[in-house]
């Protein structure tokens, strides 16, 4: 479902994660799934790390904003994804009023504990 957000929302918040399944959490930031981040084995038994911003939506955002990418560790993926979701924010910030966005409620929390993810950066 697509709706609109005031990105104000997500200024000076804290990532975190919530698990999904084994290998998968979702990216989870002032109540809403803006991300996930998976786990992945390939045929050689190399191991890496798939992120993906899945809230903001993609139609008008700058070329050059990564929306997914993948990492060798699970902290290079938090960071790649918390650089690209702070360059998308700043467009967002930059746009002076709502912006669209895939509405997903974040997932509940397990055990009341979801872990924090790199601070936003500079």
């Amino acid at each position: 479902m697509n709706t609109t957000v005031n990105p104000q929302r997500f200024q000076a918040q804290e990532i975190s994660l919530s698990p999904l399944a084994r290998g998968q959490s979702a990216v989870v930031l002032g109540g809403l799934r803006i991300g996930r981040v998976s786990h992945a084995v390939n045929g050689e038994g190399k191991t890496s790390w798939l992120w993906s911003l899945t809230g903001p939506s993609c139609s008008s955002l700058p070329r050059e904003l990564r929306m997914c990418g993948e990492a060798l560790t699970l902290a290079d993926a938090k960071l790649q994804l918390r650089h690209s979701f702070d360059s998308w924010l700043g467009w967002a910030l930059s746009q002076e009023g709502p912006v669209q966005w895939h509405w997903t409620e974040a997932p509940p929390e397990r055990n009341g504990h979801k872990e924090g993810v790199a601070a936003r950066a500079g």
